[in-house]
């Protein structure tokens, strides 16, 4: 059950990303302004790996603190992108802000995407999705 609703969670959000880029290239088709299929598609799919980590967060939250699956689900787009804001704009320290997921997305299709950050907010994603499907399966035991 958990794993298909995560495929199907996950299913989701690529397509309705792709969609969301395919709407940019035709908005730009029609505005006469110079943005290639392949670029729009880029810059939509930029943010697929902060998606994925709420999708983890929330796969944790579920096996270990299934109350918390919307806070903590969210946490790394809302909570991500205020620090990053509050960190820029308030003088804190530059360390702080680079613990924003978002600190570390390119802005693509102006610049190449950081695939090194990619891959490893894949990887975090992956390894607390694991983390709260190896809670999910323990629940009944702990309950």
């Amino acid at each position: 059950m958990l794993t298909g609703e995560t495929a199907a969670a996950l299913g989701g959000v690529i397509v309705f990303t792709t969609v969301a880029g395919l709407a940019t290239w035709t908005r730009t088709l029609a505005a006469d302004a110079d943005l290639g299929l392949a670029a729009a598609l880029a810059g939509a799919w930029n943010v697929l790996p902060i998606v994925l980590l709420c999708l983890g967060a929330g796969v944790l939250a579920l096996g270990w603190s299934p109350g918390a699956v919307a806070a903590i689900g969210s946490l790394p787009a809302a909570g991500g992108f205020l620090l990053k804001v509050i960190a820029e704009r308030s003088g804190l320290p530059t360390w702080l802000g680079q613990l924003s997921p978002f600190a570390h997305l390119a802005a693509v299709p102006a610049d190449p995407v950081n695939w090194p950050a990619a891959f490893l907010m894949m990887a975090l994603a992956t390894l607390t999705a694991a983390a709260g499907t190896v809670g999910y399966r323990l629940r009944d035991l702990r309950n």
